[in-house]
């Protein structure tokens, strides 16, 4: 009879100790809140249906707000935009538009003091090199370049292409008393 009871007596100590061990846990704070599918309020989502008492415990995460910088662009006298520059004399002009991609003439304004630059083919510009002269281009291979209506007396011109736009670049360009450099794209 000891024995039986002493068998009885432990069996009834290790299922209370897997009851106690498996009893659900009543403290609130552990457990995640879910929303109701139905009407969107409460807690997390709960798109599985899961029960609301599922035992997983809450986390609260603490996100720092983002911060942007700003930068203020400046611009001195010297500008250079998309559609180019030129340099002469050691300044640089850069131009606020150019227009004349498939015409003779490309031409450019630079921004203040408001300058123009004038390239005039003698037909509309194709790739290649061009001998810049000071008058009404009559060959192919020729081009007139006039600055503010001075006509540059020496240099070349080297025309590229790009996406349909054409430039036109510079090289040893004499206006006379100075010499310019750089280019200017159509647009």
């Amino acid at each position: 009879m000891k024995k039986s009871v002493f068998t009885f007596c432990s069996i009834a100590v290790v299922c209370c100790a897997i009851f106690f061990a498996c009893a659900k846990d009543d403290n609130s704070i552990t457990h995640v809140t879910y929303a109701s599918k139905s009407s969107g309020t409460g807690g997390n989502p709960n798109p599985n249906g899961t029960p609301s008492n599922s035992g997983y415990g809450t986390t609260t995460a603490t996100t720092a707000a983002a911060t942007t910088g700003t930068t203020t662009a400046t611009t001195g006298t010297t500008t250079t935009s998309p559609y180019g520059s030129i340099s002469y004399n050691s300044s640089t002009v850069g131009f606020v538009n150019s227009t004349a991609c498939g015409s003779a003439t490309m031409s450019g304004t630079s921004s203040a003091p408001v300058n123009t630059l004038n390239i005039t083919f003698a037909n509309p510009p194709a790739v290649g090199n061009y001998n810049i002269i000071s008058s009404s281009p009559t060959s192919s291979t020729d081009v007139s370049v006039a600055y503010d209506g001075t006509f540059a007396v020496t240099g070349t011109v080297v025309v590229t292409s790009s996406g349909g736009k054409f430039t036109a670049t510079f090289t040893n360009t004499s206006f006379g008393t100075f010499t310019a450099s750089g280019s200017l794209t159509c647009m």
